[in-house]
């Protein structure tokens, strides 16, 4: 995206796919001082646990995962929000048989992602 001024709007189906991890797809999108990133998790995946600088908050939309974060897991649904302060170790796993979406925003903006 450009400079403080200019204004983007893009849709998530022309923005490149990524699979960081087997059954995990991500699409990402990077603001001036924030990052966004839609992931989608088949049945069965699993983001091992791991922890970057920025602070996370995650959206769950569609599906259930286990979120481990700091050692605790919390089952976390559609409707569900989670912030993670950055630095906290954290992962994830599917719950079910259904697709998982998720949006999540990292503060400040990330220059590599796990």
């Amino acid at each position: 995206m450009g400079g403080a001024s200019s204004v983007s709007v893009v849709q998530w189906d022309v923005l490149p796919v990524e699979s960081p991890r087997p059954g995990i797809f991500r699409q990402t999108l990077h603001g001036d001082r924030q990052t966004v990133v839609r992931y989608r998790y088949a049945p069965g995946s699993v983001f091992p646990v791991h922890a970057h600088p920025e602070e996370q908050v995650t959206m769950v939309l569609r599906g259930t995962l286990a979120l481990e974060v700091a050692g605790e897991e919390s089952i976390c649904g559609p409707g569900t929000v989670v912030v993670i302060p950055g630095g906290v170790p954290h992962g994830a796993r599917v719950v079910g048989e259904e697709e998982v979406e998720t949006l999540n925003t990292f503060v400040p903006r990330r220059t590599s992602a796990p």
